[in-house]
């Protein structure tokens, strides 16, 4: 048998790499988790059961979660003060005071923009009722109850 050449060396050498790149990304990013980002943390709704509850009760915190584009729920009571967002889904939120993905013209409050995987905070500093929507989202609205 001959010598294989150079240009067969090159291509096992080829896929010996690619090979070797697959079999490390492949082990880097399975962490026995499917639906959690490697190196990443759960969310805050997960982590503490800080979820708001259906009712809207405040004794189940103040986080409120993003997911399949939609609130986790559709109302909500707070105190006088932020309010989470944890972003679940894949895609940016900009929430805003507002309803049906549009703002308001006088807003009481700072829209926020969230990436997914991240949160962000909407901050109340007045009692009342506000209407929240997203505005990349148009379906996305709910109700939050300052007092």
């Amino acid at each position: 048998m001959s010598d294989p050449s150079p240009r067969s060396l090159r291509a096992q050498t080829t896929v010996a790499a690619f090979a070797s790149v697959v079999l490390v990304l492949a082990a880097c990013s399975s962490n026995g988790s499917p639906s959690q980002a490697p190196g990443s943390q759960p969310p805050a709704s997960q982590a503490a059961g800080s979820q708001a509850p259906a009712s809207g009760s405040p004794t189940g915190g103040t986080t409120v979660t993003l997911s399949g584009l939609a609130f986790s729920v559709s109302e909500i009571t707070i105190p006088v003060g932020p309010l989470t967002f944890v972003n679940e889904d894949a895609v940016t939120h900009v929430l805003a005071e507002g309803e049906n993905g549009v703002e308001v013209a006088s807003p009481r409050v700072q829209k926020v923009s969230i990436n997914g995987g991240s949160e962000g905070d909407l901050v109340f500093t007045v009692a009342g009722d506000y209407h929240i929507t997203c505005t990349v989202h148009l379906q996305m609205n709910m109700e939050v109850h300052v007092q």
